[in-house]
């Protein structure tokens, strides 16, 4: 039972992940009502990225490590700026009255080139640094068996859970939350009430 337990602990810290990168992809695939193949990839790029800061921050800049991970976030967040204005610009909004394999093709093709990217960035050398926050957070015990999470990854589920509940307010309480659910449902009719689909688009792909 206690192992069940510590498999259930297991699961929230990664589905809060999940639910993270999930709520991302719904603001984009609600207006595009395709496949966005690159989401992930981008995702995953964008961390290697605060990996590769972080590591070159403390290694090379001899930074601490909260300072470094803190630049790898910035540098992280930078570049996940960047590509989507990239994606949405000359990408999405090209294709988005095309076939739908066309944004397939295209995305998985991104995908690809952020994948192989992040692999030539880290020339195939894993990266590691110091554990941060590991103290493990003991939830019950017995028979030699201890239930734990650290601390790092209960302040991540805190996060979180904290990031979407916030933002899930805000898209049914904003005008942009308004904006989108028009764009979502009809754009043409959305544009003939006077709201900017293209803006509305772009803030989508970039959140």
């Amino acid at each position: 039972m206690l192992y069940f337990y510590q498999q259930v602990l297991n699961g929230l810290h990664s589905g809060a992940l999940y639910a993270l990168l999930a709520f991302g992809y719904v603001l984009t695939n609600g207006i595009l009502h395709r496949t966005n193949l690159a989401y992930g990839a981008l995702f995953a790029f964008c961390g290697h990225t605060m990996i590769l800061t972080a590591a070159f921050g403390y290694q090379a800049l001899w930074l601490t490590l909260f300072a470094s991970v803190a630049l790898g976030i910035v540098a992280a967040l930078l570049y996940s700026v960047l590509i989507s204005q990239v994606l949405s610009r000359s990408v999405f909004e090209r294709l988005a009255d095309r076939s739908p394999n066309a944004i397939v093709v295209t995305t998985l093709g991104i995908l690809l080139f952020l994948s192989e990217a992040s692999r030539i960035a880290a020339d195939t050398h894993d990266l590691w640094l110091p554990p941060m926050l590991a103290q493990p957070v003991l939830f019950a015990q017995g028979a030699g068996f201890k239930v734990t999470l650290t601390v790092i990854q209960l302040l991540d589920c805190a996060a979180v859970m904290a990031m979407v509940a916030v933002a899930a307010w805000l898209f049914s309480h904003s005008r942009f939350g308004r904006a989108w659910r028009a764009v979502s449902d009809d754009p043409k009719a959305a544009a003939m009430c006077g709201i900017d689909v293209t803006a509305v688009f772009r803030r989508a792909v970039l959140y």
